[in-house]
């Protein structure tokens, strides 16, 4: 029998004589989906990208401090809607908002580089993802890349630290680790 022929043989055994409860089979359905890993153009709408830098600006050092003119976040609220509601993995650095009461981290700001959010101006909205954990994590270090899986939706999380145009239902937290495409 070939490959394909006992696949086949296999999958209709699991789904028709061995019963799962058909919570289950959904999980199993939604887990198997796949996770776009995407990068901060992919945030971007397609008429953003042309422009798209994605080095940090610099920090502003104004005698009126971070609330000055020149700090203040400027930049672009627009989306890309073929991300919406979508299941996604995107790497970026945590600031933190707020923790349980374990000191596990329950919701942050994701920024594309290290930095961003503190040092000033904090990138554009469309370039900051609202992660709200759907159970807290630990954080070993602020500075090092993470990866945040989750539900990603376009919608808007405004902070005394900037505002996001997405918002992520985050179901993961893990160290940074670089792969090839």
């Amino acid at each position: 029998m070939h490959t394909i022929g006992k696949a086949l043989v296999t999958t209709i055994i699991l789904t028709v004589i061995v019963p799962f409860p058909s919570g289950l089979n959904a999980l199993w359905a939604k887990e198997a989906a796949a996770i776009r890993a995407i990068t901060w153009e992919t945030l971007l709408p397609v008429d953003e990208r042309a422009n798209f830098n994605p080095n940090p600006p610099p920090p502003v050092h104004s005698y009126l401090g971070e609330g000055s003119l020149p700090a203040l976040q400027s930049g672009s609220y627009s989306v890309n809607p073929d991300l919406n509601d979508k299941d996604v993995k995107i790497p970026g650095f945590v600031v933190p908002l707020d923790t349980d009461k374990k000191g596990k981290l329950i919701d942050f700001f994701l920024v594309p580089y290290f930095g961003a959010c503190i040092h000033v101006p904090p990138p554009p909205p469309n370039q900051i993802v609202y992660v709200k954990m759907k159970k807290g994590v630990p954080l070993s270090s602020m500075q090092d890349a993470q990866w945040v899986t989750g539900t990603l939706h376009a919608s808007i999380k405004k902070s005394d630290l900037g505002a996001a145009a997405y918002t992520l239902d985050g179901v993961d937290l893990q160290p940074y680790q670089y792969s090839s495409p």
